[in-house]
């Protein structure tokens, strides 16, 4: 509970002033386009009635004009008016100075998180400056003194599809202008935490006085848990619009902490007084407009949690009130990784059969296909059993012999067995590849693995191209072995990265195996490829190439790395961006950028 006295904040209030405050709150937001329209007349007029507007609820209800209900909007209106001078030439930012929480953060909760936050496309974080700071897949986003060299400032002013905000209307000249320069004075952040939300730093929440907040903690006697039972409901039906720069009402369900300080009718939650408590009255039905508005509707059990947890004392048993809510609850990707980590041997190899019998089902619905196995491989296929027995022997072998290839600590094992799919036709492996992994497969594919972080996928498919390779087949061999190389280097991977695994599956191949001819295809198809490529590093960018192309490019890529560094430096090359690293990262391990590689890689092309 909030140590300011808002008892009376609900009765001053009425319908219709909430009504009032929600409206006036979108109006002034749309204050921005009117701006960017170069409408000045009408962007005055608008801040103009707001302000009055705003006013008239404060004299009706009695409240102060820093009044918490009303501070949110009157921040707004500042900012804007802010903006609006800029736009008219009535203000100086380069002169006078930039703030990152009033005049940049703004422009970027409106126009950046929505993409950028728990999401964190490409990387890049944006829902705080630390994030920021900490840039994203593509680099560091800031240079301070320099907005020319920052990455930040040069996405806004690129040209499609490279500009940002990525599908939706490029940012006005002068909020470009504000962030470039804020950046030439320094790039500085003048908020008190860096791990503010950019939401809070926009509405001026940072700096709100009512910082103190009581967190009553369980005692042992209680029936339902905020975090277990609680936060996933308001996560499912609440945090899609009561979060963000601007959240419905004023209300934010985005930390514990938010949630007890309200929104602009005040505290929402009265520890132990269900009365009183309006966000049980509106998902209660007793009180309108009825929550969640729309379809949705909380089940029996949510609201028998709610009633419960608010009368046990609103008590909060998660580490840390701060913490955002979507990191608290897990998604259905955590839970799946969550049983699957509890799973037995036992319950890991019958998950592995029962998902290759579903492979094989979806990819082909009259397949009935053969299997054998030992301690760690499990391979079907839909030829001879005999076939399947020499790939196991084969497969086995090669496992055997990758300890010493990749210069693994032990002879590598997969969760469940590794399952190798044998497929007797083309047609066989392309529709797998459209059943299973939704891409359409070329005649220059024949086989591939996925290995996912949680082991939840384990496999290599091949298709049976026959024991003798020729200029334009490898042979079964061959493919498998390029398969185990690839399904080994992505054990414990949090990144897929084709271009990397199947390329140093291809390169890493024993000379025995190799084909003269078809390998000299295999690097004709990169160079072709490369040709069309605008940037140097989109060579190590997912979606760059077709997948066979990708792999092409890969076994190029491996090879100058082989030719450049150790074992040691590829490994660690490798570990890099498996792991999740840039590829700016892993790249320094050579002392190089993936400028300068890309560049290098299309040079010994030529």
């Amino acid at each position: 509970m909030l140590l300011v006295d808002t008892s009376d904040l609900q009765a001053q209030l009425t319908t219709e002033h909430r009504r009032t405050l929600t409206e006036l709150r979108r109006d002034v937001s749309r204050v921005s386009s009117l701006i960017r329209r170069k409408d000045y007349d009408e962007a005055e007029a608008a801040l103009s009635e707001a302000e009055q507007a705003l006013q008239k609820v404060a004299s009706e209800a009695g409240l102060e004009e820093d009044d918490r209900a009303l501070a949110s909007i009157q921040r707004t209106i500042e900012i804007q008016r802010k903006n609006l001078a800029r736009a008219t030439g009535d203000g100086e930012p380069g002169n006078a100075g930039v703030s990152f929480s009033k005049d940049v953060a703004p422009i970027l909760a409106e126009n950046c998180v929505g993409c950028h936050d728990d999401g964190a496309a490409g990387g890049l974080r944006l829902d705080t400056f630390a994030g920021m700071r900490r840039g994203g897949r593509s680099g560091i986003l800031l240079v301070p003194g320099s907005a020319n060299r920052s990455l930040l400032a040069l996405k806004l002013i690129a040209n499609p599809p490279a500009r940002m905000p990525k599908n939706g209307n490029p940012l006005g000249q002068q909020e470009i202008e504000t962030i470039a320069a804020w950046i030439t004075q320094g790039a500085k952040f003048d908020g008190k935490d860096q791990n503010t939300t950019m939401s809070d730093l926009a509405t001026g929440a940072d700096d709100k006085k009512m910082t103190e907040i009581k967190v009553a903690k369980p005692d042992g006697t209680e029936t339902v848990s905020f975090t277990k039972d609680i936060a996933p409901m308001l996560v499912t039906f609440c945090h899609g619009c009561h979060s963000g720069a601007n959240p419905n009402s004023g209300f934010s369900v985005e930390t514990f902490e938010k949630i007890l300080i309200g929104g602009d009718s005040g505290e929402v939650l009265i520890p132990g007084n269900l009365e009183d408590s309006r966000l049980f009255r509106l998902t209660g039905g007793l009180e309108n407009p009825r929550m969640p508005q729309g379809q949705a509707r909380i089940t029996r059990k949510n609201y028998e949690d709610l009633k419960a947890w608010i009368s046990e004392g609103i008590k909060f048993d998660g580490n840390d009130p701060k913490q955002p809510l979507l990191e608290m609850v897990p998604s259905a990707s955590d839970e799946r990784r969550m049983q699957l980590a509890n799973m037995t041997p036992q319950e890991f190899e019958k998950h592995r059969r029962e998902q290759g019998d579903s492979h094989w089902r979806r990819t082909l619905s009259s397949a009935n296909p053969a299997s054998v196995t030992n301690d760690d491989l499990l391979v079907m296929g839909n030829v001879e059993p005999q076939r399947l027995q020499t790939v196991l022997d084969w497969a086995e072998q090669m496992r055997s012999g990758l300890k010493s290839k990749l210069a693994l600590a032990e002879e590598p094992k997969w969760k469940g067995r590794l399952a190798i799919y044998v497929f007797k036709d083309r047609y066989d492996y392309e529709e797998f590849n459209r059943s299973i992994e939704n891409r359409q497969a070329t005649d220059l594919m024949f086989g591939h693995a996925r290995v996912t972080a949680s082991y939840d996928m384990a496999y290599v498919a091949v298709l049976d191209t026959g024991d003798v390779s020729s200029a334009t087949t490898p042979s079964l061999k061959w493919t498998l072995s390029k398969g185990m190389i690839s399904a080994a280097l992505q054990r414990g991977s949090t990144t897929r990265m084709d271009w990397l695994t199947e390329g140093t599956g291809w390169a890493l191949a024993d000379s025995e195996l190799r084909n003269a001819e078809f390998e000299r295809a295999l690097i004709v198809s990169a160079a072709r490829a490369i040709k069309g490529v605008n940037r140097p590093d989109d060579l190590f960018k997912a979606g760059t190439f077709s997948p066979e192309v990708t792999e092409h490019v890969g076994l190029v890529t491996v090879r100058l790395l082989m030719s450049r560094g150790s074992g040691e430096q590829l490994k660690r090359f490798s570990e890099a961006l498996l792991s999740g690293r840039t590829i700016e990262e892993a790249c320094r391990i050579y002392n190089t950028t993936p400028e300068d590689l890309g560049r290098a890689v299309a040079a010994s092309l030529n």
